[in-house]
């Protein structure tokens, strides 16, 4: 099975989405659903300019996406969101939705960049005022767990003029700066970008890597690699450090074995209270170093950090189970 989609309406989706981000329309959702179930093929369903009406248009057995935008209130400013939603209706058999998971990456990618993946089978998690509080969570304004991946959550919003670049991967020494829109900057160093890139290839043995501060004000450089699996990676976390690390995983779908990889930010228990407070105002620059990936998870402890944890997550972004990121 192919794990590509593509839009019998290219041109709608592309304009849609656009209208969306604008910030010089009145556009605030776009609705996208499979023809005729086929997950390789999707169809814009329509574009509205209220994003509560979004659960009206859900069907129990589609799979269906939405990207929706919000403002929000961060530092007495108001800012722009987006939201992705994936819908997963409960009444969509299980074989089903094992063959729409597999084409989730690509459809994902359609939609980047957002700041919140919200994935459900629950109409009420369209709530306006519940979406609001995860943003604001997301931003930092309340203490969560995050498990969902949401690039550029520290930016100040991604309008159809403000797409973030992807920085491509350094092969010389130098340091490579990240400056974040809310005012953060952090130096990631190329080894750093070298050891994720060895995580991703097919033919390398690489399973994970770990990079950390090298000073409290940076860069952030590569401090541990290795084949293991993830309690080879334990072993190399620090609770007084902050760290960031890839973990390479493979998930069953269908017979289908595909790659999956797991973001970790570690903050470990007694990391020093400045240097959280330091790391809040650049880690979307570190994240977007480490993106693309399948499944965020953020520890403290090395209890946060198991197969089974970390497993969970991936078969819940994979679609083989319901789970409200």
């Amino acid at each position: 099975m192919s794990t590509s989609t593509e839009f019998v309406d290219g041109a709608n989706f592309v304009e849609a989405i656009h209208s969306v981000r604008d910030d010089s329309t009145g556009d605030k959702y776009v609705i996208v659903q499979h023809v005729d179930g086929n997950p390789n093929k999707l169809t814009v369903l329509r574009t509205g300019q209220d994003p509560a009406e979004i659960a009206s248009y859900l069907d129990d057995t589609q799979a269906m996406y939405a990207l929706a935008r919000y403002e929000s209130t961060f530092d007495m400013s108001n800012t722009i969101k987006f939201v992705y939603f994936r819908w997963m209706g409960d009444q969509i058999p299980f074989g089903k939705k094992g063959r729409y998971g597999v084409v989730h990456g690509s459809i994902e990618e359609k939609f980047t960049p957002f700041h919140l993946m919200i994935e459900t089978n629950s109409r009420d998690d369209f709530d306006t005022d519940k979406i609001l509080q995860q943003l604001e969570e997301n931003t930092g304004k309340k203490s969560k767990v995050l498990e969902t991946k949401t690039p550029g959550m520290q930016e100040r919003g991604f309008t159809n003029n403000q797409l973030p670049q992807k920085r491509a991967p350094q092969q010389s020494s130098v340091a490579t700066p990240g400056v974040s829109k809310i005012g953060g900057r952090i130096d990631i160093t190329s080894d750093v970008m070298c050891a994720l890139g060895e995580v991703r290839k097919d033919d390398d043995d690489t399973r994970w890597m770990l990079a950390e501060y090298e000073t409290a004000k940076g860069p952030v450089t590569c401090t541990g690699k290795g084949s293991g699996d993830l309690s080879e990676l334990k072993e190399s976390l620090d609770d007084t450090k902050v760290m960031y690390g890839l973990y390479r995983v493979t998930d069953t779908v269908d017979d289908i074995t595909t790659v999956k990889f797991v973001y970790i930010q570690w903050v470990g228990c007694n990391v020093k209270p400045m240097m959280r407070a330091k790391i809040s105002t650049n880690k979307g620059i570190v994240e977007e170093a480490f993106a693309p990936f399948h499944v965020n998870i953020f520890a403290t402890e090395l209890s946060d950090l198991s197969e089974k944890i970390v497993m969970d997550k991936v078969t819940a972004a994979s679609g083989t189970m319901s789970h409200v990121k």
